[in-house]
């Protein structure tokens, strides 16, 4: 009977053929097991890192908002009325890039907790603003030097001109986003 199981080298020999890298592996109870990595495509191993990276650092900043009370998509909206002033909930939501629906229970919350209030437009009743209140206001100011820590500590690890060149390629990956 043909044994069903291929050994390590020979496994390693075919795969690296396919693969741009040298792959892992290890027997754990008569069974190969790869370590890393195990995408065929560097891309796609890139963009793993990428979003556990995004998660990772997403997490910490969960983390670290909800002390003060606020989930990030709250601390998002204050940030982006506190920085642009009273926007209506289009223009909000395009720069979260999130649907209305969507900001609408984010505001909803936020306004329990006096932080924003609703307007409507005065020439175009269909358009309501989102203003921060000024308990709103005062947390935004309080909250911006604590979320800058928290995104400083993520980036700890990188020096100054490591944290410009990593800029300048997630802006140019954007703007080639945005293109395509």
């Amino acid at each position: 009977m043909q044994s069903l199981y291929l050994s390590v080298d020979a496994l390693k020999g075919s795969l690296e053929t396919k693969l741009h890298f040298q792959p892992c592996a290890t027997k754990v109870d008569g069974v190969v097991v790869f370590k890393r990595p195990f995408f065929t495509s560097y891309t796609t191993s890139l963009w793993v890192r990428f979003l556990r990276f995004s998660l990772q650092s997403h997490k910490k900043l969960e983390d670290d908002l909800a002390k003060l009370g606020l989930t990030p998509p709250q601390f998002y909206v204050l940030a982006t009325i506190g920085y642009a002033g009273r926007l209506p909930f289009g223009e909000i939501g395009a720069k979260m890039m999130v649907t209305v629906s969507n900001l609408t229970g984010i505001v909803d919350r936020l306004e329990e907790k006096k932080l924003v209030v609703r307007q409507r437009d005065v020439t175009d009743r269909r358009v309501v603003h989102v203003v921060l209140t000024d308990k709103g206001a005062k947390l935004y100011k309080s909250t911006i030097p604590l979320f800058e820590k928290s995104v400083e500590k993520i980036f700890l690890g990188l020096g100054k001109a490591e944290q410009k060149e990593l800029s300048a390629i997630l802006r140019k990956l954007n703007q080639d986003a945005t293109v395509n």
